[in-house]
């Protein structure tokens, strides 16, 4: 990606800061093997302005569900430990619910509601009593309801089979392996995080901003990771290396093409596949391609995978710095997307290279 289109790309990220889209981001841009990463923007707004930089450490929210959860539950089927079709049951047996397998959880068809009344509850041995038993919204396959009871569940199955925590097989697993040096539940340099919502007089920071994650002392299988966009952008080019990275397999191919399936359709006509959203049917970008995932997280955190074009787009920000009202970043996420397309188009029939920032 030439300069120009680099630029093109920032200035559009600058007009996101300048309509209050966000008070600042990261982003990147994976393209036939090369990257860029640039940020623009504010770290944070309040209680003081502080200038973002290319290694602020974003509360990645919902992506959790896709880097950690989706990806365990991947390890667990290479290994042949369980298999899709299981109930749930099978290793949680206090779950209510003989029907519900891993894939229906994994798919948000299983029926379960988004959320439950919990705001009395003060343990994670309550919270999760709750969620086990709580009855189905609507029947099984019947529509999705996307749900963070269902990867929560999923976490803690993943913990029951394998005897340990979700933050110690996600480091040993996934961040130690990939270089994902600044990727951690609960992280120690506050410093270095953005801000998120203000709650009471206290701008939280470096505390997950999910109020159930923190009930499990900020590691579910639903929130609770933070990262750079440095090392998101390596996530992301471990599934177009089709689970490769330096030259070792960290997860099998197969786990990836399984990722990229059409598994359920939801009410809105978008394909679900494992953990993901076909990118094709999100209603994102008419130019994606008919191989390409997708997934958002809720303080302001959108990644896209579009395998047939060897094409990565991530954005990382704080868009709920001060408030979560501000509804502003899903258009704005759409028209990103296109610009980024579009660009890349251009370049393609001129038969130009990609920029790579050095950072």
């Amino acid at each position: 990606m030439m300069n120009n289109t680099l630029n093109v790309l920032r200035n559009k990220m600058i007009t996101g800061v300048e309509k209050n889209v966000f008070p600042g981001s990261t982003f990147g841009v994976i393209y036939k093997g090369k990257k860029i990463v640039e940020v623009v923007g504010n770290k944070s707004l309040y209680p003081e302005v502080e200038t973002n930089n290319i290694n602020t450490i974003y509360d990645l929210a919902s992506l959790t569900k896709v880097m950690v959860t989706n990806f365990l539950i991947g390890k667990l089927l290479e290994d042949n430990r369980i298999n899709l079709k299981d109930p749930v049951k099978k290793y949680l047996l206090e779950f209510k619910h003989e029907d519900i397998t891993i894939i229906d959880l994994l798919t948000h068809s299983s029926g379960l509601p988004a959320n439950v009344n919990w705001m009395e509850i003060k343990t994670s041995e309550d919270y999760l009593n709750l969620i086990l038993n709580t009855d189905k919204e609507v029947e099984r396959h019947s529509r999705a309801i996307y749900s963070d009871i269902g990867f929560i569940i999923l976490g803690v199955l993943i913990e029951k089979i394998t005897g340990e925590t979700l933050d110690s097989l996600a480091n040993n697993q996934i961040f130690n392996k990939l270089g994902m040096s600044n990727t951690m539940y609960n992280p120690s340099d506050i410093d270095a995080c953005a801000p998120t919502e203000k709650e009471d007089d206290i701008y939280i920071k470096g505390i997950v901003h999910d109020k159930k994650a923190r009930l499990f002392n900020g590691v579910a299988g639903h929130a609770g990771v933070f990262s750079t966009i440095t090392d998101v952008t390596k996530f992301a080019r471990l599934i177009l290396d089709d689970g490769r990275y330096n030259g070792n397999q960290i997860i099998s191919e197969k786990i990836i093409n399984d990722w990229y399936k059409p598994t359920f359709q939801d009410s809105s006509g978008r394909n679900r596949t494992l953990g993901w959203i076909e990118g094709k049917t999100s209603d994102v970008c008419s130019l994606i391609s008919n191989s390409a995932i997708y997934h958002q997280g809720f303080t302001g955190n959108r990644m896209l995978i579009d395998r047939e074009n060897e094409l990565a787009i991530i954005v990382l920000s704080n868009r709920i710095h001060p408030t979560r009202n501000n509804n502003k970043f899903g258009k704005f996420w759409g028209e990103f997307v296109e610009l980024v397309y579009k660009e890349l188009k251009i370049e393609n029939n001129k038969k130009e290279g990609i920029y790579e920032r050095t950072i």
